[in-house]
C-alpha cells in the first residue's frame, strides 16, 4: 500500500467531493479573461498573468480587497457570471474525467461537486460537457455565506448527499480546497498539492475503490 492510500482505505467512503476549477477542467485561461473583462466593468485597472497565477483561486472576499475595492461578494460574482461565457471556448475538460465519474457511479458512490464560483458558471461547465448528470449534488458559492476556506460547502454536500463528512474524500487542486476539507471533517485529497494523500492524474481515484 503506497503512503496516503490507507487513510483513504480505513474509512468506509460513501461519498467523493470533486473541486471544479483545476480538478475537472482547464479554466486558467477563460478566468483570467473573465478576471480582466470583470475589472474593466468596474473601472478598475486590469492585472497582468503573473499577478493572476498569484491569486487564482482564492475567495473572491480576497479578491474585493486587493482589486475590487468598494464591490459586495455579489457585485464581483454577478460581474464574472456575466462575463465567464465570453470565454468558454478556452475551457477544456481534463483527460479521463468521463472515465472516472462513470466507474464511480457504477460503484454507487454518491458524487459531489463544491466550487467558489457562481451557479451559473458552474452549470453552463457542466451543461456544456455533458457532466451534470453524474453530481448528485451541486454547492456554489451562490449558495453558501462563506466559501473554501470555510467547511460551509462541504458541510451542505454532504447534508444534501446524505453522508456524515467523515465518510466523503474531498478532491481538491488548492491550499483552500483541503483546509476546507478538514474543517469539515473528510480526507482531504490533494490534486497535485500536498493533502492527506496527493495524486498526480484523476484517475488514480478508482484505486480507492476496486
Amino acid at each position: 500500500m503506497k503512503k496516503g492510500e490507507g487513510i483513504v482505505q480505513r474509512r468506509e467512503v460513501k461519498a467523493l467531493l470533486f473541486d471544479l476549477d483545476g480538478v475537472l477542467i482547464d479554466s486558467y485561461e477563460a478566468w483570467f479573461l473573465t478576471y480582466n473583462q470583470t475589472l474593466r466593468h468596474f473601472g478598475f485597472e486590469t492585472v497582468t498573468k503573473k499577478y493572476f497565477s498569484k491569486y487564482f483561486g482564492n475567495p473572491v472576499e480576497d479578491d474585493i480587497k486587493r482589486v475590487f475595492i468598494g464591490k459586495t461578494p455579489k457585485e464581483v460574482m454577478d460581474g464574472y457570471a456575466l462575463h465567464f461565457p465570453k470565454n468558454a471556448e478556452y475551457v477544456r475538460l481534463f483527460p479521463n474525467v468521463k472515465k472516472v465519474l462513470e466507474y464511480l457511479k457504477n460503484k454507487d458512490i454518491k458524487i459531489g461537486l463544491i466550487s467558489n464560483s457562481h451557479i451559473k458558471i458552474v452549470l453552463s461547465v457542466l451543461n456544456h460537457f455533458k457532466i451534470r448528470r453524474f453530481f448528485d449534488a451541486v454547492v456554489t458559492r451562490s449558495d453558501v455565506k462563506r466559501g473554501k476556506p470555510a467547511p460551509d460547502m462541504v458541510l451542505k454536500a454532504c447534508k444534501m448527499l446524505g453522508v456524515k463528512p467523515r465518510d466523503a474524500v474531498l478532491v481538491g487542486d488548492t491550499k483552500n480546497d483541503i483546509i476546507a476539507g478538514r474543517r469539515a471533517g473528510c480526507v482531504a485529497v490533494g490534486y497535485g498539492i500536498k493533502g492527506d494523500k496527493k495524486i498526480k492524474n484523476l484517475i488514480e481515484i478508482v484505486k480507492f475503490f476496486p
